[in-house]
């Protein structure tokens, strides 16, 4: 669709994903043959009423975190994954969708062929039921458990997550390094074939404790509390405040995304999303000239 205006970003094509549920794979029985495809989340009510739902995110995630273990069961044996890539496809016709996000996470390069085979199957599955468009995330860095030529050969697009997972206060999605990752991305099947998924909060390291996930308020609120000033880290384009002995939070705001989003557009990227919605930088939307989609 296109949006109105006249910035060339306001022109880009755009995937909505507003609004969509969340589907989690459950075992419900000791039986590794024996699983469900579960509705989850609520609507999303920031969403415009105007966004329809269109693509469907099929999920290994659950409240404790992703669980490859069940993907892994489920991908063991082709008749569990047929069912599963059916019963998916079933879902997100009776919903009314277009399409379905495949968003497996946590996986490792053992798992490839039997990803693969899992993709191919909700593919299939899709096709039979003229679903139009199947897309999946993968973590940009990770070639090895997510090959883009291979992915990219059964889907219609590639959602690449724009986080890292340092071990340790530091930028999370650094925007120099960002942009090599996309370009090798682009490389392997195409620009065309992208989205960028942004992350639009941040995350808060206190001295001792593992990170937790921050809102850009609540990165603010704890710079605050410690009476420490933003800046931005120059060699990755992030704000940062660090307390010592308190701790660190580091956190995307409006010129961090809408470098990313122009660094993107540069190799002809025109699909965005924003997620971790819900107390972002309010600066991101003028900045960007015109809403990206919106997931959660």
């Amino acid at each position: 669709m296109d949006l109105p205006g006249s910035s060339t970003l306001a022109r880009d094509r755009v995937l909505t994903l507003a609004a969509t549920n969340q589907v989690a794979v459950t075992c419900v029985a000791p039986n590794v043959m024996t699983f469900a495809v579960e509705l989850g989340c609520g609507e999303v009510d920031y969403v415009p009423a105007s966004r329809a739902r269109q693509l469907l995110i099929v999920s290994n995630s659950s409240p404790l975190g992703y669980r490859p273990d069940v993907l892994r069961a489920v991908m063991a044996q082709r008749d569990a994954a047929e069912r599963f890539a059916a019963q998916a496809a079933t879902l997100a016709t009776a919903g009314g969708y277009g399409g379905m996000l495949l968003d497996f996470r946590s996986l490792g390069a053992r798992d490839v062929n039997s990803l693969i085979g899992l993709v191919a199957a909700v593919s299939d599955a899709a096709r039979a039921r003229n679903l139009p468009t199947v897309g999946i995330v993968i973590p940009v860095a990770d070639t090895a458990a997510y090959p883009g030529r291979q992915l990219g050969a059964l889907t219609h697009f590639l959602a690449l997550q724009l986080e890292l997972e340092p071990s340790s206060p530091g930028p999370f999605a650094p925007r120099v390094r960002m942009a090599r990752l996309v370009g090798a991305r682009a490389a392997e099947i195409g620009a065309n074939r992208l989205m960028l998924l942004i992350p639009a909060g941040g995350y808060l390291w206190r001295e001792g404790a593992p990170r937790v996930p921050v809102s850009f308020e609540g990165a603010a609120a704890a710079a605050r509390e410690w009476g420490v000033d933003f800046v931005r880290d120059e060699s990755s384009a992030t704000l940062r405040a660090r307390a010592p002995g308190r701790g660190e939070v580091w956190v995307s705001d409006a010129v961090l995304i809408a470098g990313i989003v122009r660094d993107a557009r540069r190799l002809g990227i025109r699909k965005f999303a924003l997620y971790g919605l819900g107390g972002e930088d309010p600066a991101i939307w003028p900045a960007i000239r015109a809403e990206p989609e919106i997931t959660r």
